[in-house]
């Protein structure tokens, strides 16, 4: 039901996506201290600036990290419908990453992933710009600012610089100049923050702290429990059947800069779950980095799937998972 609902949006999405999102922050906004217990001691430098104010004020903080994920849910609908990734009347990217991006109790909170996933989105979406730019120097520079400033927010992040890289290749022959200009975009904040913590002695203490946090294939250390092993699978099934049809099925009729876009989008999600490599602290909201392409790619394989029925089915049985997972005592972090 939900999938007819916003294969086209109606004045009544929105307010819809609220609603649902207020169910599924409703526990947050009720025990707002508890969703702090899940925030790291270890932390990327700009979210530790934010995380006196959001211990201080628990409440405030879970409030502004809904609208947030709000603004996100509409800037990805506008992405994905905008860039030909789906009809331009479509409302399935926002339900669907409104639904993931509150699949766990650990997410429905100021977590930094939610945070990171604001210059993400502004990064992706300038990516599919520079395809149109005739001078795109400018352009690069500005994603490799906001790439690099979405890893002073949460490190593991850091990786996707190579989307840009990848996609100027991808793109056009990409000159000397285009990659240098990634590359001071993407220094330009580390640089100024090492001489702030250098003016102030904290550099060694900063860079011995990034080689904590940073510790390669320590996911593999992780636990699972029934609920994470269950959204997992079902999720990464979802993921292998979204992205196979969009490449193989949907792709190869579509003009040139749409298919840009798609291996674009294809290559953010291969980077993002290799980003799983260097995660330590936030295994269990770092899926929240792959949800920015997984819900365009998921939104072209439920409204573009020719059994409408079957795409109900699958849907429902996603909707479900989350649900009782979101819910259920079993689920726990």
């Amino acid at each position: 039901m939900l999938i007819r609902t916003f294969r086209k949006a109606h004045w009544h999405s929105p307010i819809i996506l609220l609603l649902l999102g207020a169910l599924f922050w409703g526990s947050s906004f009720l025990d707002p201290a508890g969703v702090l217990d899940r925030i790291a001691d270890d932390n990327a430098p700009l979210y530790e600036f934010l995380l006196p104010f959001i211990m201080d004020y628990p409440g405030i903080s879970v409030i502004l990290a809904f609208v947030m994920l709000m603004g996100q849910v509409f800037f990805v609908n506008h992405i994905a419908t905008s860039k030909g990734f789906t009809d331009r009347f479509s409302a399935l990217p926002a339900l669907l990453y409104l639904l993931l991006m509150s699949s766990t109790p650990g997410m429905t909170g100021p977590q930094p992933v939610l945070i990171a996933n604001i210059f993400l989105l502004l990064a992706l979406n300038k990516i599919f710009k520079v395809y149109h730019e005739s001078q795109a120097i400018m352009e690069v520079l500005n994603v490799g600012l906001l790439l690099s400033v979405a890893g002073l927010f949460y490190f593991p992040v850091l990786p996707l610089f190579l989307l840009l890289i990848f996609s100027l290749f991808l793109y056009f022959p990409a000159s000397l100049r285009t990659i240098l200009a990634a590359l001071m975009g993407f220094i330009a904040p580390f640089f100024f923050l090492g001489v702030y913590y250098y003016m102030y002695d904290m550099l060694g203490d900063k860079l011995d702290a990034v080689s904590i946090a940073i510790q390669p294939m320590e996911v593999f250390r992780q636990s699972l429990d029934m609920y994470q092993q269950a959204f997992a699978v079902v999720l990464g099934l979802l993921s292998v059947f979204a992205f196979l049809r969009l490449l193989f099925l949907y792709m190869p009729d579509k003009p040139i800069r749409v298919r840009k876009r798609i291996m674009v989008l294809s290559l953010f999600f291969l980077l993002s779950v290799l980003t799983y490599l260097v995660t330590v602290d936030y295994v269990y909201v770092h899926h929240g980095v792959l949800i920015i392409p997984l819900s365009i790619a998921l939104a072209v394989f439920f409204s573009d799937i020719g059994k409408k029925k079957l795409a109900e089915v699958v849907f429902t049985i996603l909707f479900l998972l989350i649900l009782g997972g979101r819910f259920s005592a079993c689920f726990i972090f």
